[in-house]
């Protein structure tokens, strides 16, 4: 057997070293490139709290390329996009958008990838129908978000629909710290009371003014209309500002502008509006087979409201109106309602219940000329903005029991009992 070669050994030892240290390098090389991977997020995040909005997206771009359905990077990255108001393009909310779609709703974080969506839809493309779509995808995710409710609540206000809002209202005023509930009940009184101006900081916002006599909140609606056409509940509450206003021929006109019209009557909203403007106009007709569509399901004050003008205007029974007004008069809505409540008193009247219809008319009459007072609700506007005064609180809650709302009433005195916990 021939004897090893010392030299030849050597060689392998040295190749098995050189072989190693390559292994090492590459392995330290792919660590080294991995590591710098991941700390592109960690980068944008640095820069995203800096306001470097466009070193965010760069460190984004590279992280997205190797991690394309991370639903935080994607968050990130639409956030870098929107605030960066140096961006002179309007692309930037598309390519925001995209990233949100890119989030699907069984993926972490969709609750909010939806909320970011709504808000883009409605702050700056000005198109609440599509903002309320997402909110109630995202409130399906996560009923408890405090920003979903609040948002509601403020699309149904800034639209028109009130009415439908209070659920909302009272979800955000749960979920609030309680630093903070006295300031959402503020929120909530100029809601119900000055209705007009409640919304203000949003009207001004999303770019609308008063003009002339007309309030910002009905441009704001012209302004959702050009952006959004077919969101036929905008259509419908314009129509009831011209019907308030009493031009019921304005008011139908606008409705008949509704582009799909086979798709407005499925909204309760608009509805109630085309049956009202045509009773307003004498067509009864029209009226009846209007209200013959009323969506599903029959309840509620919208629909016991119209159903108590067919019943007492297009088929003349003030009998039969009597109990679709009595149920309508027991929801929210009607507390504020002082045409519901004469239109009650007069069909009382007509069937021989005097008794009841004076007290229904005297109560109107109270609540218009001794609760409401000119300068009863101009005081308490101003004053208002004082949370810290007990006794204001208390007169805030006196004039909710005058109105039967016991639980803004109760609310109100909570707080007015934590004054008095915490006064020197």
């Amino acid at each position: 057997m021939p004897a090893a070669d010392p030299g030849a050994a050597v060689y392998t030892r040295r190749r098995l070293v050189l072989l190693s240290c390559g292994v090492l390098v590459v392995a330290g090389s792919v660590g080294y490139w991995w590591w710098s991977i991941e700390s592109e997020m960690e980068n944008a995040r640095q820069a995203i709290e800096r306001g470097d909005w466009k070193p965010a997206r760069a460190h984004l771009t590279r992280y997205l390329d190797w991690h394309p359905q991370d639903p935080a990077a994607h968050l990130l990255m639409a956030e870098a996009l929107v605030k960066d108001d140096s961006r002179t393009s309007d692309d930037f909310v598309q390519q925001a958008i995209e990233h949100l779609h890119q989030i699907g709703d069984d993926a972490p974080l969709s609750a909010r990838a939806r909320l970011q969506e709504a808000r883009l839809a409605l702050l700056i493309l000005r198109e609440p129908a599509r903002a309320e779509h997402l909110l109630r995808r995202s409130l399906k995710l996560n009923p408890d978000s405090y920003e979903a409710n609040f948002l509601m609540w403020k699309v149904l206000d800034l639209t028109g629909r009130h009415i439908n809002s209070r659920e909302y209202f009272w979800r955000v005023y749960e979920l609030s710290p309680e630093t903070e509930r006295a300031s959402r009940l503020r929120d909530w009184f100029f809601a119900e009371f000055y209705s007009e101006t409640a919304n203000e900081p949003f009207t001004r916002a999303l770019g609308a003014e008063k003009i002339g006599k007309i309030p910002a909140s009905v441009n704001l609606l012209v302004r959702f209309r050009e952006s959004e056409p077919a969101a036929s509940f905008v259509h419908a509450a314009l129509a009831a500002y011209y019907l308030e206003s009493g031009k019921p021929k304005s008011s139908l006109e606008l409705l008949k502008e509704a582009p799909d019209l086979a798709h407005a009557m499925q909204d309760p909203f608009f509805v109630a509006a085309l049956f009202e403007a045509l009773v307003d106009l004498g067509e009864f007709q029209k009226a009846k087979r209007c209200f013959e569509q009323f969506p599903r399901p029959h309840s509620g004050y919208l629909f016991w409201r119209c159903e108590g003008i067919y019943r007492q205007h297009v088929l003349n029974d003030a009998a039969a109106a009597v109990e679709p007004y009595t149920h309508a008069s027991t929801c929210w809505p009607a507390k504020f309602d002082w045409n519901l409540m004469m239109r009650l008193s007069e069909c009382l009247r007509k069937v021989g219940r005097n008794n009841e219809a004076e007290r229904v008319q005297s109560r109107v009459k109270h609540l218009t000329t001794k609760v409401l007072t000119r300068e009863r609700t101009s005081q308490l506007r101003n004053r208002v903005g004082n949370l810290n005064n007990p006794f204001l609180a208390q007169e805030i809650c006196s004039l909710y029991r005058e109105f039967g709302l016991t639980r803004e009433a109760d609310a109100w005195e909570e707080h007015r009992q934590s004054l008095l916990r915490y006064s020197p």
